[in-house]
């Protein structure tokens, strides 16, 4: 019954729209509680527990493991971007990070946080998979994806708005946050940009320039997350 409640428990907070520090532990510790329960309920079918905790063995072997694959920052660019596109349509809401509503920091923080993790799982890069589950916890504000918290962006121009930009200065991923920190979006090439717009109440693409679209007339700074490429000069 415990561990029917804890299931029960683990898909409300999936569920639930809002993502915090809140939500994140309690979904981390349920889910823990669910991995041991299933366990402890097949304990007395001696190949299935010996497959399921081969398993937990495996993976955190895996994730610890100093070394893996090494993946182009080209391609991670192209599966960042690719991850973003997934999440074009989906509602707008503030505080929000999964396919049942999202934010703008929280809509270019899951585009890096689901490639990298897939990339990682996929090429058998534990340091991709670290990272990504490292992001996915430090929650972050447009604000801060501005001011290069905790290094995970570096600073690559600034333009007093999308539509004067030199797109040839600037490479797929790279962010655009609003001077006074309260938008990000991220630009996937060809001139196409991609937000969760509060006043759209979506996830929408937007091509540059617009003459319509309030975030693409004012002063923004170009941000370029570490993972998908070597500041300007190196």
């Amino acid at each position: 019954m415990f561990w029917l409640l804890a299931v029960a428990a683990f898909a409300g907070v999936s569920l639930f729209p809002l993502s915090n520090d809140a939500t994140r532990a309690t979904g981390a510790v349920l889910l823990l509680i669910i991995w041991l329960g299933l366990i402890s309920l097949l304990w007395r079918r001696r190949y299935l527990r010996f497959i399921l905790i081969g398993i937990s063995i495996l993976g955190g072997v895996f994730v610890m493991l100093p070394f893996g694959s090494r993946v182009d920052a080209a391609t991670r660019r192209q599966d960042a971007t690719a991850a973003l596109r997934r999440y074009e349509g989906v509602t707008y809401n503030w505080g929000g990070e999964s396919f049942k509503g999202i934010d703008c920091s929280g809509l270019v923080r899951r585009g890096l946080v689901d490639s990298l993790f897939c990339r990682g799982a996929q090429s058998l890069d534990p340091g991709s998979v670290r990272y990504s589950i490292w992001l996915w916890w430090h929650d972050c504000t447009a604000r801060d994806l501005g001011e290069e918290y905790r290094q995970m962006t570096f600073h690559v121009l600034d333009t007093p708005s999308i539509n004067a930009l030199d797109d040839s200065l600037i490479m797929a991923g790279d962010l655009a946050v609003s001077k006074d920190g309260v938008h990000v979006m991220s630009y996937l090439g060809n001139h196409i940009w991609i937000e969760a717009d509060p006043t759209e109440g979506r996830v929408i693409t937007v091509s540059a320039p617009s003459a319509s679209n309030f975030w693409f007339r004012i002063p923004m700074k170009i941000m370029r997350w570490r993972m998908l490429g070597d500041q300007p000069g190196n």
